[in-house]
């Protein structure tokens, strides 16, 4: 499939939904412990419309804060968040195989993902105020190997 058809001008961000954003705090001590480190995990899983030019997309993160000090988890947070895109070329952009299996332009689909997490990064940057995720940004990771990908139809 040819990647110069692909123009992210032709892509909209029709919504998005914040569905979960739970956050733990399992050191109820609240002396500030400034030595932290986080791990992240994260998935996302691509819907296609083909009739309707869609793409929904959810992306799933848990993030565990920490103790450096004490290696104990500090606090978790869970979050989803879905959006909906429009491609206007979306009949350029895919095809069906003969085993009915729908084929989505490479480039296309790296994007959505790029452009979901960096949205969502600073969606999270606002939401994590005030809690003891406040400050931490999520990193810029490459969504072609970073982000576990599952695609369904």
């Amino acid at each position: 499939m040819n990647n110069l058809l692909f123009k992210p001008e032709l892509v909209q961000i029709a919504s998005y939904k914040l569905l979960k954003l739970n956050i733990e705090n399992l050191n109820e001590d609240q002396n500030e412990d400034k030595d932290v480190s986080f791990t992240l995990k994260n998935s996302i899983e691509l819907s296609f419309n083909s009739l309707n030019k869609l793409i929904k997309s959810k992306l799933d993160i848990s993030i565990s804060q920490l103790s450096d000090i004490k290696s104990e988890v500090l606090a978790k947070a869970s979050i989803t968040v879905e959006y909906l895109f429009l491609v206007e070329n979306f009949e350029e952009l895919h095809y069906i195989e003969e085993n009915g299996t729908l084929k989505v332009n490479q480039s296309l689909t790296e994007s959505i993902k790029a452009i979901v997490y960096s949205t969502t990064r600073g969606l999270l940057m606002d939401r994590f105020k005030d809690t003891p995720f406040d400050g931490f940004i999520l990193p810029i990771i490459d969504p072609r190997k970073d982000i576990s990908d599952n695609a369904s139809k």
